[in-house]
């Protein structure tokens, strides 16, 4: 046999590609669509996004702004107790707090009117008729008159301006439960030492009026702005018509300002939640001269 011959003829060994069997280069092969394969698809997740929106700075671009983005991280929400102020419509009669969201000023204070002298101001009933004591009585009287009260009026006078100084706001609600009680709310001011504690003050006034009033019921009072105590009172010599007296006890600075609500005995579950409500609203605007 010649070289020719040889040329064409078949051994039977397997055929060779670079070296390996023609099954290792088909598989070497496949193995390398894979490859391009993967890289392809790997591509299009990465890149698409920005051929097509403009990257993520056009993506952040058309979302509308949040509250945050614009004055900072807001604040976390957080449930406060309740005080007493804003809470009367859901109120038990003592005024247990309740933890519940705030409510608005709107929630409460319809048909309400604020009352404003140069020391105070404070919030009460529309039914109220309320001023300065000394220098405003007719004017109290006027207006409780045209409200449709009819009580008697030159004892309402005497007591209004027959008291010290140190009355400097007083209001009476036209609307009369009891027709031998007459609904008032005074607001009066007593110095303290910085140094004392409100609740010694307190004890005090309960010892210094042991022979006129009776203590029935004693606890902080959760005003929003001051500190402050409240009092709830009886008489201590039967009466033919008993009444409840409630006291705040609300301190700023070197005064204590009394807030001193009384009523006939059994309207004060009704009234009691106006009056936590019109002393949660009380203000001090000026120090008395």
């Amino acid at each position: 046999m010649n070289a020719d011959d040889r040329a064409g003829w078949d051994s039977g060994a397997p055929r060779r590609i670079l070296g390996m069997k023609a099954w290792q280069a088909v598989l070497l092969a496949l193995m390398a669509v894979m490859d391009c394969l993967v890289i392809v698809v790997g591509l299009a997740i990465v890149l698409g996004p920005l051929l097509m929106g403009g990257g993520a700075d056009a993506d952040a671009a058309s979302l509308p702004s949040s509250p945050a983005d614009e004055t900072g991280p807001a604040p976390s929400p957080s449930l406060t107790p309740i005080t007493m102020v804003f809470q009367f419509p859901t109120f038990t009669p003592y005024g247990a707090p309740l933890e519940s969201p705030t409510p608005t000023r709107e929630d409460w204070s319809e048909g309400w009117v604020k009352v404003a002298v140069s020391e105070v101001e404070i919030w009460m009933p529309g039914t109220y008729a309320a001023g300065d004591p000394h220098t405003e009585a007719d004017s109290i009287i006027a207006a409780l008159q045209d409200k449709g009260a009819n009580y008697n009026w030159d004892f309402v006078r005497e007591q209004m301006t027959g008291e010290d100084e140190t009355y400097v706001l007083w209001g009476i609600d036209s609307r009369q439960g009891n027709p031998a009680v007459i609904t008032n709310v005074a607001v009066i001011y007593a110095r303290i030492p910085s140094e004392k504690p409100l609740s010694e003050y307190a004890n005090n006034f309960i010892s210094e009026n042991a022979d006129t009033y009776t203590l029935i019921e004693r606890e902080p009072f959760a005003h929003p702005a001051y500190e402050a105590e409240r009092l709830v009172l009886g008489d201590v010599k039967a009466e033919e018509i008993p009444k409840r007296y409630v006291l705040y006890a609300v301190r700023d600075g070197g005064f204590v300002w009394n807030i001193f609500c009384a009523t006939a005995l059994e309207e004060i579950a009704d009234r009691f939640p106006e009056f936590d409500q019109m002393a949660g609203s009380f203000r001090v605007l000026a120090a008395p001269e």
